[in-house]
C-alpha cells in the first residue's frame, strides 16, 4: 500500500476561463504555466455542464500528465474519476470529505478549503492530504461570505495545526507584491505554508510562464527547503528539540494491538515520553478512537485476530493517522511470513520497524531468526541495501534495528550507533522502541522519516544513560531504569543532541 503522498504544493494553479485574456484559451495559459514552473493544478469551473466540464478535465489532464504534474477537479468528484484526476479539492459547503474519501478511495488526494482552525482540525482529523486556507486578502474570482483573514489570521491557522501539521496552501487575493510577506510573516515557528494557490495573477496575465517564473523565485526564497539539508544528521538533531518538546505538549494517544507479554512496558514507555496509550482489541470501537487517535501500533507478537489487526489500519489511515508495523518474527515460520505478506498487500502502512532476521527476511536479503529473535550481524551495505528497497517497494518508512540501527524512506537513509548489547535482554525493547517510534510518528507528519530515527535515538541514548547508573546491575534494574530515563531525556531534549551518534548513508 502506498504511504504518505509526497507532493509539491508550492506553485498551486487554480483555473477560471472567465479570467483568460482576449484571444487565448485556457488550456493555453495553463501550459505556459506549466512551463513556468506550476507544481499543481486544480481545475474549477463552476459554471460548466458536466459533459463540457468532462471534455476540458481530459485535455488539461494530458497536458499535466505531460509535465508530471498533478491535476485535482474542484468539488466535483464524479468529473475527478471520469478523467482519473489525481484528486479533488472540496470546500465546507460541497460533498462530505468521508464520502470523497470513499469514492475516490486512498490513492487519490483531497484537499478541504478551511476559514478557521475548527475547520482546519475537522479537516485533518477527516483524512485530508491538505489544507486550503483562506481567503487571506479580498478577490475578484469569489463572492466572499467571510471577512479576509489577513496574514495574522493565516498564521493563526497554522498555530492551531502544529500539534499535528498537513501540507496547507493559501488562497485569496495573493499576487507577485504581496506573496513574499505572506510567505514569511505567516510562519509559526517551524510550521509555514507548502504553497500558494493563485487564480488571477496567473490565469488572467498576459505571461502566464514569466508570472509563474516569478513566483518560484519567491517561493524558492521564502518556503524553508530542506532539500540537501534533510540529508544530514545535522538536520535531525536540528529538529530533535522542538520534536520532544511537540510529543510532550500534544499527549497524543497512541491505539496498541500489541504482543501480550510487552503490553504494559509499551504503555509505561509511552507515558514515559509524553503520550497516552490504549490497548485496545475490540472491533466495535477501531473507528471513533481512529478519530482521536494520533498513531496506530501493529505488533505481530501474538496474532489472535489478524483481520481485525488490518481493519485498525484502514481505519487509522482513513483518518490521517501514521500506521507502525512491528513484524515480530515475521521470518521465523511460514505462518508468520504469510501474515506479513498480508499486512504488506492489505494494510496501509507508514512505517515498518523490525530487527535484522525480520526486515532482511521481508527485503528478501536472508535473515535468521529463532522465535522473536534475531540471529546474527549484517554488514552495512546489504543493510543499508535491505531497508532502502522495502522502503522503495512499499512507499513506507523502513527501520531495522541491531547493533547498529539503519533507517531510510527509500532515497535517504540513517545509520544511528548508539545503544547498549543490554537492550537485548530484556523481553520486549524492540517492541517498545515500535511503541516511542508512533509516538514520534504521531507529532512528526511532515517528515516520518526524521521522527523514526528521533524516536530509536531515545530509546538507544536512554540504553546508554540507564547502564551508567550505578544500581543497575542486570536486566531488571535495567529494565526499570531505561524507563526513567526515557522520562527523563524527554525533560531534558539537549542531552540527546550532545550524546548522538548519526550518520547519513550516501
Amino acid at each position: 500500500m502506498p504511504g504518505p503522498k509526497e507532493v509539491d504544493y508550492s506553485l498551486y494553479l487554480v483555473t477560471d476561463s472567465t479570467l483568460v485574456p482576449q484571444g487565448e484559451t485556457l488550456l493555453a495559459q495553463v501550459e505556459k504555466a506549466l512551463q513556468g514552473g506550476a507544481t499543481i493544478v486544480q481545475l474549477r469551473e463552476k459554471d460548466l455542464d458536466t459533459g463540457d466540464f468532462i471534455k476540458g478535465a481530459k485535455q488539461i489532464k494530458q497536458l499535466t500528465d505531460a509535465y508530471n504534474v498533478p491535476l485535482l477537479i474542484n468539488d466535483r468528484v464524479d468529473v475527478a474519476l471520469a478523467v482519473d484526476a489525481d484528486g479533488v479539492h472540496i470546500g465546507q459547503d460541497d460533498m462530505p470529505l468521508a464520502t470523497a474519501r470513499k469514492m475516490l478511495g486512498h490513492d487519490k488526494i483531497i484537499g478541504v478549503s478551511c476559514n478557521n482552525a475548527q475547520e482546519a482540525k475537522e479537516a485533518i482529523q477527516g483524512g485530508a492530504d491538505y489544507l486550503g486556507i483562506g481567503a487571506v486578502w479580498f478577490t475578484s474570482t469569489k463572492n466572499l461570505t467571510k471577512q479576509p483573514l489577513g496574514i495574522q489570521g493565516i498564521q493563526g491557522i497554522l498555530k492551531s495545526i502544529a500539534s499535528r501539521p498537513i501540507p496547507a496552501v493559501a488562497i485569496g487575493g495573493i499576487n507577485l507584491t504581496n506573496a513574499e510577506q505572506l510567505l514569511v510573516e505567516s510562519r509559526h515557528e517551524d510550521v509555514h505554508l507548502a504553497g500558494l494557490a493563485i487564480v488571477s495573477a496567473i490565469i488572467a496575465a498576459n505571461d502566464p510562464k514569466a508570472v509563474c517564473e516569478s513566483f518560484s523565485d519567491i517561493l524558492t526564497r521564502s518556503i524553508p527547503r530542506q532539500g540537501s539539508q534533510r540529508q544530514s544528521a545535522e538536520y535531525i538533531l536540528a529538529h530533535l528539540p522542538r520534536a520532544v518538546s511537540l510529543l510532550r505538549s500534544a499527549t497524543p494517544m497512541i491505539h496498541h494491538i500489541t504482543n501480550n507479554v510487552v503490553i504494559n512496558d509499551n504503555a509505561n514507555a509511552t507515558l514515559a515520553v509524553g503520550a497516552s496509550p490504549i490497548m485496545s482489541q475490540n472491533r466495535d470501537e477501531l473507528d471513533e478512537l481512529a478519530a482521536v487517535n494520533g498513531a496506530m501500533v501493529l505488533n505481530m507478537g501474538t496474532l489472535n485476530d489478524i483481520e481485525m489487526m488490518i481493519m485498525a489500519a484502514k481505519a487509522n489511515h482513513r483518518h490521517g493517522n501514521p500506521v507502525v508495523l512491528d513484524p515480530v518474527g515475521g521470518g521465523a515460520t511460514t505462518f508468520r511470513k504469510q501474515v506479513v505478506q498480508r499486512f504488506l498487500t492489505e494494510a496501509p502502512l507508514t512505517i515498518i520497524k523490525g530487527n535484522g532476521g525480520e526486515i532482511l527476511s521481508m527485503a528478501n536479503r536472508g535473515g535468521r531468526s529463532r522465535g522473536v529473535d534475531s540471529l546474527g550481524n549484517v554488514d552495512e551495505t546489504t543493510a543499508k541495501d535491505a531497508v532502502q528497497s522495502l522502503a522503495k517497494k512499499h512507499g513506507c518508512i523502513v527501520a531495522m534495528t541491531g547493533p547498529i540501527d539503519y533507517i531510510s524512506d527509500g532515497t535517504r537513509t540513517f545509520a544511528i550507533e548508539n545503544g547498549v548489547p543490554m537492550l537485548a535482554n530484556i523481553t520486549g525493547s524492540g517492541c517498545m522502541v515500535t511503541s516511542i517510534v508512533a509516538c514520534f510518528a504521531s507529532v512528526g507528519r511532515n517528515d516520518y522519516l526524521c521522527a523514526t530515527v528521533i524516536a530509536i535515538l531515545l530509546v538507544n541514548i536512554a540504553g546508554e544513560m540507564a547502564m551508567q547508573r550505578g544500581n543497575v546491575r542486570g536486566p531488571g534494574t535495567f529494565r526499570s531504569a531505561l524507563i526513567d530515563e526515557l522520562y527523563i531525556l524527554t525533560q531534558e531534549p539537549k542531552l540527546l543532541v550532545e550524546k548522538a551518534r548519526i550518520k547519513y548513508l550516501d
